[in-house]
């Protein structure tokens, strides 16, 4: 069971900083599988040192 609540906060930090992160440079599935394959501090990181996206 407490495997399941690891992996279930794991998944659920990761989708928080894709939404977050969804407006910036690599967007939303960018964020998500950067916090999903590295771990979410990893793409905490990204997104923090990561530009806006520009204006089309």
């Amino acid at each position: 069971m407490n495997e399941y609540v690891v992996i279930a906060v794991y998944v659920g930090v990761s989708i928080l900083l894709a939404f977050i992160g969804r407006n910036r440079k690599w967007g939303y599935w960018g964020y998500l599988w950067a916090s999903i394959l590295f771990t979410p501090l990893i793409g905490l990181l990204f997104l923090l040192a990561s530009d806006p996206k520009k204006p089309r």
